[in-house]
């Protein structure tokens, strides 16, 4: 799983196997360690909550989509689940997308387990 930030909102990238667990129930969860024994983690999950949600507490950012709706986008051939969340006065702009194959990048950005590409050839 891949998280990119960008101003007020987050994109969250799942891979074929990724996409599959979360489907059936999986939380998905990654780490990054910082010097100093300090961790970032990032959550996500499908919830039985109707509303998607986002969470930052100690060092944890969490994501949850309804699981209705991810059950249906990991079955078709959306990109993405995309969603707005109130963010006292703005709004967090969440998007979980479907990690499409890297054609012409480095091979350690290239992922095996990626989404076909069909049309572009960018990463």
């Amino acid at each position: 799983m891949k998280l990119r930030f960008r101003a007020d909102s987050l994109r969250l990238r799942v891979n074929r196997r990724e996409v599959e667990a979360l489907a059936s129930g999986a939380v998905l969860e990654e780490q990054v360690h910082f010097p100093g024994n300090v961790r970032f983690t990032y959550v996500l999950d499908a919830s039985r909550d109707e509303l998607p949600q986002a969470s930052f507490d100690n060092g944890v950012l969490r994501v949850s989509a309804p699981q209705r709706r991810v059950r249906q986008w990991a079955a078709s051939g959306e990109i993405g689940i995309y969603f707005e969340l109130d963010s006292n006065g703005t709004s967090l702009r969440v998007a979980i997308e479907k990690d499409l194959e890297c054609v012409d990048g480095p091979p350690e950005e290239r992922d095996p387990h990626a989404f076909p590409r069909l049309l572009s050839k960018n990463c």
